[in-house]
């Protein structure tokens, strides 16, 4: 019941976007927020919201150059300053569980590893030309794997293009005369190289990786009970943006959701 009671807790104060900052907590208390923290989104990313905008404040340095943190706008009237609500978390159980995450105004990542340790996540962002790009990856003891959302074709193996192909006959062409020249084969896997005093390489032989995931164990440092931890917070975020290109990459965005 108590599990429960603090789960609602949780779920009602990650909804109302309160920040959360808890140190030294039990695992199983942390473990309540890992949990809850899945409502950010893994495979669900959304992007910080945008809050407003302005014109850039003014500001001048000594030659009386019109200045935005730092960097010299000659055309200030060519840009705004928006604002985002950005945000981020995360949370470690003490145990190995750990879950993080944060979101911008154009990308956004969400990772999780678990009691067992497998880890699995998502990321998020605006490709150039207005398109997200979205990956899934999970890594366990078989290994890294992904998926993500680019077009079939983009994702068969590189070939190689004629002047390559070219490139390479005549590289080897003049590999083979010059080692012919010099009374060397260039090959070391050729009959002439496998001979008694010879350097014979071996056929590699394949195995699978498989990787063990060894038991947490602690240092000397660490005494007492494991504690866990688990922040989450909201900040706003200014971002200086050109009229001009904020246009096309919305332009860019419209053309793309359509086609979608």
């Amino acid at each position: 019941m108590k599990c429960f009671i603090l789960a609602a807790l949780l779920l009602a104060t990650l909804a109302s976007g309160e920040n959360i900052f808890k140190i030294n907590i039990t695992p199983e208390e942390a473990q309540q927020f890992l949990n809850s923290a899945q409502l950010r989104g893994i495979g669900d990313i959304e992007y910080a919201p945008k809050t407003g905008e302005n014109p850039l404040p003014e500001a001048r340095n000594e030659q009386g150059q019109f200045v935005y943190m730092g960097r010299v706008i000659e055309h200030p009237e060519d840009y705004v300053e928006e604002h985002y609500d950005a945000h981020q978390y995360h949370g470690q159980d003490g145990l190995g569980q750990f879950a993080y995450g944060y979101k911008d105004w154009n990308q956004g990542k969400n990772e999780r590893r678990d009691e067992t340790g497998k880890v699995t996540g998502s990321y998020k962002y605006v490709q150039p030309h207005g398109r997200d790009f979205v990956a899934n990856y999970y890594a366990d003891k078989t290994g890294f794997h992904v998926e993500d959302n680019r077009p079939a074709h983009l994702k068969l193996p590189a070939t190689k293009t004629p002047a390559v192909l070219k490139a390479e006959e005549e590289h080897f062409k003049l590999w083979g005369e010059l080692a012919a020249a010099a009374g060397h084969n260039p090959d070391p896997y050729a009959a002439e190289y496998q001979q008694e005093g010879r350097y014979q390489p071996a056929e590699p032989e394949y195995q699978p990786y498989v990787h063990e995931e060894q038991p947490y164990v602690p240092g000397p440092e660490e005494t007492g009970e494991p504690k866990g931890f688990f922040y989450a917070f909201d900040y706003n975020v200014p971002l200086l943006r050109n009229k001009e290109e904020r246009a096309e990459l919305e332009r860019l965005r419209a053309v793309n959701n359509k086609d979608e």
